[in-house]
Parts: C-alpha cells; structure tokens; sequence
C-alpha cells in the first residue's frame, strides 16, 4: 500500500498529543466512520469539536480516510496496517486506536466502496429447460427447440434473476460470445 507524503505527513501529526488531542482524536475517527457511512449530518460538527487548529482537523481527517480507504482496497489486517503506520506514527496508543477503529468497520468500508465501483454483476448461477414447440397460438407451424434460461446474478450482497428465452441458434451465438470475451480476458491478464 503506498500514500502520498502529504497524507503520511498528515499521520504523523497524530502523534502529537499537542496537535491533537485525545478527544479530538476520538471525535475524528467517530466522523471519519460516519463519513464512510454516509451520515452527513456528523460531519459539520468536526471542526467545532476540534476547537483550535480547524485546517489541521481537516486535513487529518481526510489523512485518516484515505488511510483507512487504501486499507481496506487492500485488504490489510491488523498486523499489516500497524506495520505500516510503524513509519508514521510513533505513539504506540494511537497506532492502536487506529488499527481497532480500521479493524472494526474493515467490512463497511469495503462494501461501501463496492457500492461505488462499476463493475457488473457476478453471474453466480444458470438454470435453464427445454421447450419445444409444434405449434404457435397462431397455427403456424414452428418446430423449433426452444431454451429458457434463468441466470442468477450477485451484485452488492444482493442476488437478482434474469429470464431469457432463444432458440438453438441465439444461444450458441451467446455461447461464443461468452467465450470470445474470456479469451480476451485472459489475454489482458497475461500482458
């Protein structure tokens, strides 16, 4: 995990208890959480409860996000992330504190950036059935097979249906479709 120089200058402030104070400290961590969690009305308040050093407050504030947003992107554990704040903070309690606060909204801070990524939805199953028609409603003769297909898509911890019928034709041209885009896929990973 790598952070720009400003943000690690911005962690190493918090060492200094004559910056920030304990409570601050606590405030901070309490609006940078509220913040992940979309509670806009908390963050107003952060610069009244930091009373002195209101652009400082700020800047560590969006220090601490972006830290505990990188660390969750990577999915770093307890161990790890106090590794890496061993660089910038040398107040061993506050290094704690940030590791615990991390460690105990790790999973809302990952599912809310889930929430702002734009990838598709995961196709995480395939049900499908045979039909075959003799006759239409119309009495035109149709004598084709046809294939009704139910995917069941993931996205975001929230599974969805998709229902789609075809003939023996539409659905080999999806098939090769689908494989045309794995080829392609694996060609981009092994660039």
């Amino acid at each position: 995990m790598e952070l720009s120089k400003d943000v690690i200058q911005g962690l190493t402030s918090i060492s200094n208890v004559n910056i920030i104070t304990e409570d601050n400290l606590q405030n901070i961590l309490g609006n940078v959480i509220s913040h992940v969690q979309e509670n806009s009305t908390e963050i107003k308040c952060i610069v009244k409860a930091a009373d002195t050093k209101a652009i400082l407050t700020k800047k560590i504030f969006a220090d601490i996000l972006c830290l505990f947003v990188e660390a969750a992107r990577h999915d770093l554990d307890e161990e790890s992330l106090k590794n890496f704040l061993c660089q910038a903070c040398n107040n061993e309690q506050r290094r704690k504190k940030l590791c615990e606060t991390y460690i105990n909204n790790k999973k809302i801070i990952q599912s809310r950036l889930e929430l702002i990524s734009n990838n598709p939805p995961h196709i995480v199953d395939v049900d499908w059935h045979l039909d075959y028609r003799v006759k239409l409603d119309t009495c035109n003769s149709l004598g084709v097979p046809l294939y009704h297909i139910r995917l069941r898509t993931k996205e975001h911890e929230r599974i969805n249906h998709i229902t789609f019928s075809c003939t023996i034709q539409q659905l080999q041209e999806l098939v090769f479709k689908l494989k045309d885009a794995i080829r392609y896929s694996e060609k981009l990973t092994n660039v």
